[in-house]
């Protein structure tokens, strides 16, 4: 039996974008240091929370947190631009201004916010790399774009002694394995998040058409089904699930995908860059890749959703639609969303004081899959290696994730405007928090085990979901896997377009000839380079195999 090790990421995510994400499309499954994988997510809390209240007095203790007066030069005003994914909250600007009220009195810095919507995320984030813009930092994550643009040198290298030097909380705090999972060829470009969490997905239905429909449970793929079968037959106002952007194009494949590979034993998980489609059994000691389109449950998968997309559960427009299923579920559109957990307490409770008549309920998507333990590199902060002030924008992170109260602006907003305090974890949503929505800002980065809080009076029932997810989420095999692309960057961005176009079309059903459009897809893999791309990705696997489990 194979020695099981510390795992992170969301191989999914870097196989379908999704995640995800993840980052985003995830829950806490402890506070406080790593534990080794075999030991049980449940058993992880208390040993957590020795952890994050030792880094929390780090972080609150300004005589070993603060650079001394010998310390950077920081006589010159700066302003960093920033980077994030997603949509700039209403109250972004007013927020920002207390933020970098703050910084300038710390650094003699402020910020600028720049925002990359979720459709447009994919094309644009590459491009402001070349662009010859000037910018500072940026969101980065396993499933966005971290290998690619570290081993592309597009991030300025994290060392030790710059973190010493200009980041002294974060260095006081960092979980080392935290550390170790960042590197990439020895060397670190993000600061990952200090947070530890697992990714779960939930449904988001309209109880006021479950109870005219008699639709007791929308909790799983079967489930769904028949709660859209209504939709589609009595309400001809109603998208079921308007799936949109390419933030969440392949959330409906992912479910099923993942569904058929726990039940078949093989277990299939995605490997490298998730473009590339390689995936490998993670019951294989010889860490075997080949395309997921030679996978047996693909066709099966395919198939269901073409049926799905041939019932009408999504719009005609779906491959073009930039709006996320989970907006046009706010805005009335339609009558399902699938999302991640954070995603869904982060718009709850504004849906529910704007639409109480709607009833909104909120059901486990996970159909029995185990949650997935999460790497701290499914979010994190990374600087522009072409930065004019890499040094101050380092300093600017090391505020941002470690002290509290500039922590707590970023997350949550301002203190008694969009959120007030309950206890020392919790906090409440006021009614402008719809302008500022807890844990929708890309804040992810900057996350804290010391300073994280859950929303009070949230969604009913989720915190028995939490402790359910918690039991059973597992460390995939291959999740702190990284995967180097530099001999193989043309074959990537090869397949990459064909992903791009053909692979999200079959990813969304529309096909008139499953198996026939599976083999064309694996004839033009094939001639782009897939072949060499995943001998290149076999390779590396089994060296991650023989250095980790041995």
């Amino acid at each position: 039996m194979r020695k099981k090790t510390r795992i992170s990421g969301l191989l999914m995510a870097m196989l379908l974008g999704l995640g995800t994400l993840s980052g985003c499309g995830s829950e806490p499954a402890a506070t406080g240091s790593s534990t080794p994988a075999d030991v049980p997510v449940s058993e992880e809390s208390e040993e957590a929370s020795d952890s994050s209240s030792g880094q929390e007095s780090a972080s609150e203790s300004s005589p070993e947190a603060e650079p001394q007066a010998e310390g950077p030069d920081i006589s010159e005003e700066v302003t960093l631009t920033m980077y994030l994914i997603g949509d700039r909250p209403v109250d972004n600007d007013e927020v920002f201004a207390k933020i970098n009220e703050k910084l300038k009195a710390e650094i003699n810095a402020t910020i600028d916010v720049k925002f990359m919507s979720w459709g447009e995320y994919e094309q644009k984030y590459p491009l402001i790399f070349a662009s010859g813009e000037d910018w500072d930092i940026i969101y980065t994550a396993d499933w966005c774009f971290y290998n690619a643009q570290a081993t592309k040198q597009g991030f300025w290298e994290i060392t030790q002694e710059a973190l010493d030097t200009y980041a002294p909380m974060t260095a006081a705090s960092i979980y080392p394995e935290a550390w170790e999972q960042a590197k990439v060829d020895g060397q670190v470009f993000m600061l990952p998040m200090n947070y530890k969490e697992i990714t779960s997905y939930v449904y988001m239905a309209r109880g006021d058409l479950m109870d005219k429909y008699d639709i007791k449970s929308v909790a799983s793929l079967d489930e769904a089904e028949a709660y859209m079968d209504a939709i589609v037959a009595n309400e001809p106002t109603l998208i079921p699930l308007d799936v949109g952007s390419d933030y969440d194009k392949l959330f409906v494949f992912d479910r099923m995908w993942q569904k058929a590979n726990w039940e078949s034993q093989e277990k299939v998980a995605g490997i490298g860059t998730w473009q590339a489609m390689g995936s490998v059994s993670e019951t294989d000691d010889n860490a075997e890749v080949k395309g997921i389109y030679d996978q047996p449950e693909f066709q099966g998968v395919i198939e269901r959703l073409k049926d799905w997309k041939d019932r009408g559960f999504w719009s005609k427009n779906a491959v073009v639609n930039t709006q996320n299923n989970t907006e046009s579920f706010q805005a009335g559109k339609s009558a399902l969303a699938l999302c991640n957990a954070n995603t869904a307490k982060s718009i709850y409770t504004q849906m529910s004081t704007e639409h109480p008549e709607w009833d909104v309920r909120v059901f486990d998507a996970q159909d029995g899959v185990p949650p997935v333990l999460n790497s701290y590199l499914a979010n994190g902060m990374s600087i522009f290696s072409k930065s004019k002030y890499p040094e101050r924008a380092l300093m600017a992170l090391d505020y941002l994730r470690n002290d509290v109260e500039i922590n707590n602006l970023f997350c949550y907003g301002i203190e008694g405007k969009h959120w007030e305090a309950s206890g020392d974890n919790a906090l409440v949503s006021l009614p402008d928090s719809s302008n500022y929505a807890y844990d929708s800002n890309c804040n992810w980065g900057v996350r804290n085990d010391a300073s994280w809080r859950v929303v009070e009076g949230g969604i009913p029932g989720l915190e028995e979901l939490n402790a359910q997810w918690k039991e059973t989420a597992y460390s995939r095999r291959y999740q702190t896997f990284v995967f180097n692309d530099g001999d193989v960057k043309n074959e990537i961005a090869a397949i990459t377009e064909i992903f791009n176009s053909e692979y999200k079309l079959l990813g969304l059903g529309f096909t008139d000839d499953p198996a026939g459009d599976i083999a064309k897809l694996k004839e033009k893999m094939t001639a782009a380079g897939a072949d060499t791309v995943y001998a290149e990705m076999q390779k590396q696997a089994q060296e991650f195999l023989s250095t980790n489990e041995n």
